[in-house]
């Protein structure tokens, strides 16, 4: 059994011995290990329906008022796919009488930034429009999903940088309104891998801090490595804020809406969580913060774990709380 020098969980430890290393320098192999974990086939309680922008989940005798609630899948912006989420997927629409959005966006880096952010924006565009515009609706996400939750929501807002890619201006005002709320679990937001935690735990588990390096270089579209005279490019400030806007008193002018944001302890990514649920505070913004004792990168969401278990009771709290927010 692995040994760790900080508390951990019982029983999320066998959880780092089975995940394959996060080799974002070596994506084919990457990908082919989490085919291998996550890949098998799953049969859902409620009906699945799938189209080229994604996966949703509608519960048997789904209610007219029912939310959507749009559940973006994590892998460092380079991995994953919409599927290795049914079951987790599959759990949330049962528990909540959702309708779950899964949406099947393009990886980094064939396809960097902004790919992914229009991808999530036009799967939530596609469920309004098969699902009906009256209903309420979530975004969910976890690592990189929570920082494409987000990055769409910030854009759907209008509250970032004005960016390279202004296809969805006639989203924002139908979309903005009918957003409730959005639930991130350990957000992965920051490129400039400077807070004290990314050096803390540089080694993981699981997530570490040179698979992030690799994976912001590619979910930005450049090169790995370093230039000819020996130093790495800058990921350009305009970049960064256009993905990630940080939280100002223009968040609260444009309505942005209130945040739930879980963090683990043991985590290269704890810190700039952290900062984003307090950033929006400051803003002028609802947003909480909560933090688990003995949980590491990847283990908010393991299917049957005390955790997990936590963090739904948590979500069915603010979804009701937030489900008539104007």
């Amino acid at each position: 059994m692995c040994e760790a020098p900080y508390f951990i969980r019982p029983e999320l430890l066998p959880v780092i011995e089975a995940t394959p290393e996060q080799t974002t320098w070596d994506l084919s192999a990457m990908r082919a290990g989490g085919d291998a974990l996550l890949a098998a086939p799953y049969d859902p309680e409620n009906t699945l329906e799938v189209t080229s922008l994604g996966r949703a989940f509608i519960p048997k005798g789904v209610s007219d008022d029912a939310p959507l609630l749009v559940s973006i899948h994590g892998g460092g912006y380079v991995a994953g796919r919409a599927a290795f989420d049914d079951v987790k997927n599959d759990e949330l629409a049962s528990r909540f009488g959702a309708i779950v959005i899964s949406p099947e966006y393009r990886l980094a880096p064939e396809y960097p930034f902004p790919a992914a952010v229009d991808d999530c924006i036009s799967s939530l565009k596609e469920a309004v429009q098969r699902f009906g515009e009256h209903r309420g609706i979530f975004i969910f996400g976890d690592s990189a999903g929570a920082g494409l939750a987000y990055s769409m929501v910030s854009r759907i807002f209008g509250v970032g940088e004005k960016n390279q890619n202004n296809g969805h201006v006639e989203a924002k005002n139908a979309l903005a309104s009918a957003i409730r709320g959005i639930i991130l679990l350990e957000p992965c937001i920051d490129p400039d891998l400077a807070t004290p935690s990314s050096t803390l735990f540089a080694d993981g588990p699981i997530w570490t801090r040179r698979a992030a390096v690799d994976s912001w270089r590619h979910f930005y579209g450049l090169p790995l490595g370093v230039e000819g005279n020996g130093e790495v490019e800058e990921i350009p400030s305009a970049l960064k804020t256009a993905a990630f806007p940080v939280p100002s008193p223009v968040f609260k002018e444009k309505g942005f809406p209130p945040a739930l944001i879980v963090v683990n302890p043991v985590d290269p990514l704890r810190d700039e969580g952290i900062s984003l649920a307090t950033g929006l505070v400051s803003a002028g913004c609802i947003s909480e913060l909560h933090m688990f004792a003995g949980t590491f990168h990847g283990s908010l969401s393991l299917p049957d774990s005390v955790t997990w278990a936590e963090i739904q009771i948590l979500m069915t709290r603010f979804m009701s709380e937030n489900s008539e927010r104007n």
